[in-house]
């Protein structure tokens, strides 16, 4: 299960739930409550996690969508990730690399899943 989670982060990010990088509605959130924060491992979603009560209205109603894709990605991708990355150990990166390496081979749930999270991010980083 756990694996999982770690996948639906990474594969969500074929360009990332790992908020490190993006503009949109948590920026200065993140700015503010993890500027000490270094990147990569889910460091940064950890710190904007555990600091959800300081976090602005506007960035838990995005944290709050960004939940509800991730599980639908978990049930969308669960077959795909067991299938192609069964035994790969998350970290480092490693999780992700199989997913983009399986990419064109992924069940078209998973597919649609990623291209909407995809969609969801870019409308974010504009401020939408």
């Amino acid at each position: 299960m756990g694996r999982l989670i770690v996948v639906c982060a990474l594969v969500l990010g074929f360009g990332s739930l790992s908020m490190a990088h993006e503009e949109g509605p948590c920026a200065k959130d993140r700015e503010t409550l993890c500027a000490g924060v270094e990147h990569g491992g889910g460091a940064i979603a950890k710190c904007m996690k555990e600091n959800k009560d300081k976090v602005s209205g506007e960035c838990k109603a995005h944290m709050e969508k960004m939940k509800g894709h991730m599980k639908e990605m978990k049930e969308a991708c669960h077959d795909d990730v067991e299938k192609f990355c069964a035994d790969v150990k998350p970290g480092k990166g490693h999780m992700m690399k199989c997913m983009k390496e399986h990419k064109e081979e992924l069940s078209a749930s998973c597919k649609e899943e990623v291209a909407s999270a995809k969609e969801m991010r870019k409308k974010a980083r504009k401020g939408h």
